[in-house]
């Protein structure tokens, strides 16, 4: 089977407002990535259940949850807050002849939540979507091999006021550079979280 992949950003091409993620299948792999300003971030969730991240020389290893619905399981958030800067990009683009999805910004004092969405083969009898949550778009659908296919879906949230960043990076005309953070919810459930670096 084919790798199947799908690059997204916010803003446009003449004016970023994030990095340049890079989300692929492969066989029945799920990969995630992006280059910030100092490390290359690598998801990548295996067939087997593990996850497992990468950022520069860290690592760190996850399992992946029971389903919350029949035949649907929550991968990871990526978490993209509001920039006022534009985000400087990565010295090179290592896929350049892969077209690039350009996406609105969130709003200030919003980010854009992309939550990563397994579904196996037996979604396909749940009368649920991922659409029938409220404000949700659906992105991309990537296929996996005999698992089903990956779902990226987004929606735009307020920032909570003891999670928004400690101050704004420098002036509009000037690029910021960004990180990614990992974290994780009440569950377990990692996310990665793009902080602005200036």
């Amino acid at each position: 089977m084919a790798t199947k992949s799908f690059r997204f950003a916010l803003g446009a091409p003449d004016d970023p407002r994030s990095g340049l993620w890079r989300a692929w299948t492969h066989e029945d792999e799920t990969h995630l990535g992006v280059r910030t300003t100092t490390a290359e971030v690598h998801l990548t969730a295996y067939p087997t259940g593990r996850w497992r991240i990468v950022i520069g020389s860290d690592i760190s290893k996850w399992t992946r949850p029971k389903e919350f619905r029949p035949g649907w399981t929550r991968g990871p958030d990526l978490l993209i807050p509001f920039s006022a800067a534009p985000v400087r990009p990565a010295a090179n683009d290592p896929f350049p002849h892969e077209l690039v999805t350009w996406l609105p910004p969130p709003a200030p004092g919003h980010l854009a939540r992309f939550t990563l969405l397994f579904a196996s083969p037996r979604a396909e009898g749940s009368q649920w979507r991922p659409h029938d949550a409220a404000d949700t778009l659906s992105i991309a659908i990537l296929p996996l091999r005999t698992l089903g296919a990956l779902h990226i879906n987004r929606v735009d949230e307020a920032i909570a006021p003891e999670d928004a960043p400690a101050g704004t990076p420098g002036p509009a005309s000037e690029p910021t550079g960004f990180e990614v953070i990992v974290s994780a919810d009440q569950t377990g459930r990692p996310s990665l979280r793009v902080s602005y670096t200036g």
